[in-house]
């Protein structure tokens, strides 16, 4: 495995295996830490989005696996005095790095730096296209907590159209022979994905009828292009809550974060017992770390 860019181009066995590394790695992890696998490695975080999660779980995992880490933020590029990310690549790419890891607002920003840099590319979230770290961690929360992916019926809820947490669920799930649907209002409905992939449900009710698993999103207001959303019609139809999952037999509900409380899940859900996104969080750490050792080839 040379890169990570997205589920599509994973086969199920290198899914299988990032798996098998991540629990590997969470299990004898102070053997494997003092060893430093990947002592000497230059490591460069691009990050042109805001992130809390995904950065610092990298940042952690870079550094307790002894690699150097760089950071460069929008605020740090050329990019605000005009030059273009491609231009930026390019620069970058003149450097002794042995692996870029990249988060940016625009789909194929993961692909345009495969194109240029002569290092390994890592996707730590580009767009609404991609988002497959995070799709990972869920995949491994979920097997932590005994349920089996190719038994699973999952139900994606919110802004669909708009989040690449939604297309990395969709794609990795079914990759891994889970049943996958979506719950959203016509407007975060998703116009560019394959409707056979998935199952639509228009009534929040039907979703948690379906699903073992929820999986909330956030709306992503940085992404609505000026559109304008009735916001107490979508909390009233769309927000998942107390009462509504003691009705249904939903086990498990996750969210990818950042979570905004009483819009797309009530006030208190969070530290919940159904609720795994402390869960999500943690194994983000191990996930990464795994990326890491998987594309870099630093032995355990």
């Amino acid at each position: 495995m040379d890169k990570l860019l997205d589920f599509d181009r994973l086969k199920e066995s290198q899914v299988d295996n990032l798996l098998n590394t991540s629990f590997f790695l969470k299990g004898n992890f102070s053997r494997i830490k003092d060893k430093k696998p990947l002592s000497g490695k230059n490591i460069l975080l691009l990050f042109l989005e805001p992130s809390t999660r995904t950065k610092t779980s990298f940042e952690l995992a870079c550094s307790a696996l002894g690699a150097n880490v760089i950071h460069v933020s929008q605020l740090d590029s050329s990019i605000t005095k005009g030059e273009t990310l491609e231009n930026t690549l390019k620069t970058l790419g003149s450097y002794p790095i042995d692996a870029l890891i990249i988060r940016d607002s625009k789909d194929d920003s993961a692909i345009l730096a495969n194109s240029i840099m002569k290092c390994p590319v890592i996707n730590a979230g580009t767009g609404r296209k991609a988002h497959p770290t995070q799709s990972l961690s869920d995949m491994m929360t979920l097997i932590e907590k005994g349920v089996k992916l190719d038994e699973l019926k999952i139900c994606i809820v919110g802004d669909v159209q708009n989040s690449r947490v939604a297309r990395s669920t969709i794609f990795g799930f079914t990759k891994m022979h889970s049943e996958v649907a979506i719950c959203a209002p016509r407007y975060f409905q998703p116009n560019d994905l394959d409707m056979n992939r998935f199952t639509s449900f228009a009534s929040l009710n039907d979703a948690l009828e379906f699903a073992d698993v929820i999986m909330a999103l956030r709306i992503q207001n940085e992404r609505l292009q000026g559109h304008q959303i009735d916001l107490n019609d979508y909390v009233n139809n769309f927000r998942i809550t107390k009462e509504l999952l003691k009705k249904y037999s939903v086990k498990f509900l996750l969210h990818p974060g950042p979570v905004n409380e009483n819009v797309e899940i009530e006030k208190g859900l969070i530290d919940s017992k159904i609720s795994l996104i402390s869960d999500q969080v943690e194994n983000g750490f191990w996930v990464r770390a795994s990326v890491l050792l998987n594309v870099l080839g630093g032995g355990i």
